[in-house]
């Protein structure tokens, strides 16, 4: 269990428990935004292919993270534990003020979260958890053919709209930023990272996002859990 404390809490004896894999990119996106909001919270492994009772009394649709109040109640999905910390701690805003901007910056956080992360996801299997569950080495060939295949689309876009800047929207760093460098850092961890030569702007974007305070704080942990997947084929515990 690790626990860290907050820069300044916004709340007296607020503290939270995040509960997940670190290799989620879904508890990657809540952990970077509890850090950005300096927020005092306590890290605790839950495997998302383990459902448990008591995991899925935290949450009925089996997924992480999960995030844990100090009274007991349990909020799920990354999505809306974001909302409702920016509601319940909204300095440092993470979610623009203006309307449309917001919009822009949730669908952004959408298209992160399903689009890229199923692109990322898939690589981070093909390289780290197919092959210790089948006993068959990663095949380079069908990794560059699906990357060949699936990548330029999304790529391709994310590097049209990609910021000189930190904030995607606005320019104001928040959580489209932290949502789409969060699947991204998957590729990283598969050991195939993103192309910068081909990608230059958004990679350039990514760095500067996964190269903040906050996204260092979970390095070390990420890497363990990837290392968890890779030699054992499971979730640390």
């Amino acid at each position: 269990m690790l626990r860290y404390s907050a820069i300044k809490p916004t709340l007296e004896n607020d503290i939270y428990i995040l509960h997940g894999a670190t290799s989620s990119p879904f508890v990657r996106k809540t952990w970077i935004f509890l850090k950005e909001k300096g927020l005092e919270f306590e890290h605790r492994q839950l495997d998302p292919l383990d459902k448990s009772p008591r995991f899925l009394a935290m949450n009925p649709a089996g997924r992480i993270p999960v995030l844990e109040e100090a009274d007991g109640h349990f909020i799920a999905d990354s999505s809306v534990i974001c909302d409702y910390l920016e509601r319940v701690h909204p300095i440092p805003a993470m979610f623009p003020s203006d309307h449309r901007q917001r919009a822009r910056a949730l669908w952004l956080e959408e298209y992160a979260d399903t689009t890229l992360n199923s692109l990322c996801a898939r690589i981070f299997w093909m390289h780290i958890i197919i092959p210790v569950r089948t006993g068959e080495p990663a095949n380079p060939a069908e990794i560059e053919a699906f990357k060949a295949s699936e990548y330029p689309a999304i790529f391709d876009y994310l590097e049209s709209v990609a910021p000189d800047g930190e904030g995607i929207v606005g320019g104001q760093f928040g959580i489209a930023d932290i949502a789409l460098a969060a699947p991204v850092r998957l590729l990283d961890l598969a050991g195939d990272p993103l192309d910068h030569a081909r990608w230059p702007r958004f990679g350039r974007y990514y760095d500067r996002t996964i190269g903040r305070e906050s996204a260092l704080s979970i390095v070390q942990h990420d890497l363990a859990a990837t290392e968890a997947w890779r030699t054992t084929g499971q979730a640390p515990t």
